[in-house]
């Protein structure tokens, strides 16, 4: 039973954690203390002077640790051979879990996003959940923008406070979700409900889509109902961040 606990809090740790790579967004984090690293991973035909020696450095003072690897191993760690430029950082994130731990317990909301590639977009989106009333944010690593020292940036560090929940496809992780209870609530333009006049009582996901396009059709298929923020003045749209922030807050100030 110890052994089986062990492993348990052991994949929980590793589950939890965060890869940035590229030797700027890496200092970076790094240079900031509110960043916990565990370990930074080099490749080892990286030249031992300069920006590499620096983050040794770093990495050490916080007490993360340095471990070097072949080319081709770094590039599964980062799963970026083209652009981790020889450096990785793995980042110690408690509220990052994966979906699976997910359970409709309580009457908390929580939002989806699809396709949102603007890393500003995404640490916006993070932030406003994680200030609001809202259970947490729910992002597919497939077609979303990474959790990179960009996000990290712009969430301010909320990154490090929000339940964030990750999965690898979300439309694939819907029918787990409803069998535990959620309603999915599509943002859409074409929706007929109004996003102030929603009287739905139970857990509930709302999905928010890429920047410019929107939810995927498949993703609008698979909801229960499309919720439309009320524009005025002859505006079509809001920024998705922005968007985020009126469903995170809509409880607090609902009508």
């Amino acid at each position: 039973m110890n052994n089986s606990n062990e492993y348990d809090e052991r994949k929980a740790f590793f589950d939890s954690l965060l890869t940035i790579y590229g030797r700027k967004p890496v200092l970076e984090a790094l240079q900031d203390r509110e960043i916990k690293p565990f370990r930074l991973h080099l490749a080892e035909s990286n030249k031992q002077a300069g920006i590499i020696q620096e983050l040794c450095r770093l990495a050490e003072r916080q007490g993360a640790e340095v471990l070097y690897h072949s080319r081709d191993a770094l590039s599964r760690i980062s799963k970026n051979k083209k652009q981790d430029q020889g450096v990785v950082l793995d980042i110690t994130a408690p509220s990052y879990r994966h979906i699976s731990s997910l359970q409709a317990s309580t009457q908390r909301e929580l939002i989806a996003v699809e396709n949102i590639t603007n890393p500003q977009n995404l640490g916006m989106i993070i932030r406003s959940v994680g200030a609001s009333p809202m259970a947490g944010v729910i992002i597919p690593q497939k077609g979303c923008a990474p959790l990179d020292a960009m996000v990290i940036k712009a969430s301010a560090g909320a990154i490090f406070k929000t339940a964030i929940y990750y999965c690898d496809d979300l439309l694939q992780e819907m029918p787990n979700l409803k069998k535990l209870g959620y309603e999915f609530l599509g943002l859409a333009g074409q929706g007929k409900t109004p996003l102030n006049k929603l009287t739905n009582h139970g857990p509930s996901i709302f999905l928010l889509g890429n920047e410019t396009v929107g939810l995927s059709d498949s993703i609008i298929n698979a909801c229960d109902d499309l919720v439309h923020i009320p524009m005025h003045n002859g505006v079509e749209s809001l920024n998705v961040s922005i968007a985020a922030s009126l469903v995170a807050f809509r409880s607090v100030y609902r009508e």
